[in-house]
């Protein structure tokens, strides 16, 4: 992690911020707005949303996908993947998920302790013996792997600092080693374990090195082999694959926005920003080191996938996994930070950072899911959710 007193010595960082501040205030009254979504009554309405969307510039290009009792029942895309080539966007585009990363990387751990490697009620010491954190009360019980599934570990989020994690080529770092590079920055806990809840990237982190060390694996195939082959999800990967080149969404962020500020103070300007059209930067291809929270790119008829095995049994969890996933006894779900329970019941993770915004959705009693993925860092997507809902089953 950079340290900002010593990037204040660099005069041509300091000058880029400042001209970006004043660009962003010159800019402010033209910040891309959401279209409000109404209650659409019809398909129809439905897709003049989305399509307005898209057309606003607060996500460029959108896609959604729905699944419903294992069967994609619809899906649609509007907008444009890459400005500078040309392409639209399709149902076929790939988009950086962010924190959707995360729901793959539960449903590996439940799948390893349903193998028998591990127990979710372990210390994550048991599998990490240099795993050290400052702040723990010596009457405080261990840090456990639900802990970190329920974001109820202590653990402190390391937002922006993961901004600096951003890399341009496709080399990942052992995920293992890469958070021991940086666990000695972030490890005084904000509350004791189990006592309150808090959403931590870096619970996430510490999942993906106790991955690593049970199976003697790098992360990212073991996810690829336990979660994403089973489920079919086969246009989503950690970095592009040639055959999903073609297909790339670049993201776009508005200039007016407040991580723009920080931006330069975390990122290599030059690499990230491929260019300005109008009131948005947009992105070159870029990843991020720690995977485990929010390494995955696809489409969004992959996430919707990935919602469908985190909510029925047989692919890759069993029912005891699933009620850890969806307890119906007012436990914490594993995995799943926002929930609720009446009038219909439903599961959701979000995931959004510069560039891009997706959200997975899903309703067990009704067996659907909804997915959608855009290259806008401000689409709303849960109203996106709400209005699909409306008119899928509502409508």
């Amino acid at each position: 992690m950079t340290h900002l007193p010593d990037i204040l010595t660099n005069r041509t960082m300091y000058i880029t911020t400042l001209l970006i501040l004043a660009l962003a205030v010159a800019v402010w009254a033209k910040v891309p707005k959401a279209p409000d979504p109404g209650n659409p009554r019809n398909q129809t309405e439905l897709i003049s949303y989305i399509d307005a969307l898209a057309e606003s510039g607060v996500s460029p290009a959108v896609s959604v996908a729905v699944i419903q009792n294992g069967k994609l029942i619809w899906e649609y895309t509007a907008g444009i993947a890459n400005p500078f080539s040309g392409h639209a966007a399709t149902t076929d585009t790939v988009y950086h998920w962010w924190s959707l990363t995360k729901i793959a990387t539960a449903l590996t751990i439940l799948d390893l302790a349903e193998d028998n490697l591990l127990d979710i009620d372990q210390p994550v010491s048991t599998f990490l013996p240099d795993f050290k954190v400052t702040g723990l009360d010596v009457d405080a019980g261990p840090i456990t792997i639900r802990h970190l599934l329920t974001h109820t570990s202590g653990l402190p989020d390391p937002i922006p600092a993961m901004f600096g994690w951003v890399r341009y080529d496709a080399d990942l770092p052992n995920q293992s080693m890469f958070l021991q590079k940086i666990m000695a920055d972030t490890n005084k806990l904000k509350f004791q374990p189990g006592t309150d809840r808090a959403y931590s990237n870096l619970g996430y982190m510490v999942l993906g090195a106790v991955i690593e060390t049970v199976t003697n694996k790098v992360f990212e195939k073991v996810v690829t082999e336990r979660v994403l082959d089973p489920a079919g999800m086969s246009d989503s990967a950690f970095v592009f694959r040639p055959d999903m080149d073609a297909n790339e969404a670049l993201g776009s962020h508005p200039i007016a926005h407040c991580f723009t500020p920080i931006l330069p103070f975390y990122l290599d300007i030059k690499r990230m920003v491929k260019g300005r059209i109008g009131n948005l930067l947009w992105f070159d291809r870029f990843y991020i080191n720690a995977t485990p929270p929010t390494g995955l790119i696809g489409t969004a008829r992959d996430a919707a996938r990935l919602g469908y095995v985190a909510m029925v049994s047989g692919d890759i969890l069993n029912d005891a996994a699933l009620n850890l996933l969806m307890p119906a006894n007012g436990q914490i779900p594993l995995g799943w930070p926002e929930w609720e329970s009446a009038p219909n019941r439903w599961y959701q993770h979000r995931g959004g950072g510069p560039g891009f915004a997706a959200i997975v959705r899903i309703y067990p009693e009704r067996g659907l899911v909804i997915a959608v993925t855009g290259n806008g860092t401000t689409l709303p997507v849960e109203d996106v959710v709400d209005a699909v809902f409306h008119v899928e089953i509502l409508g």
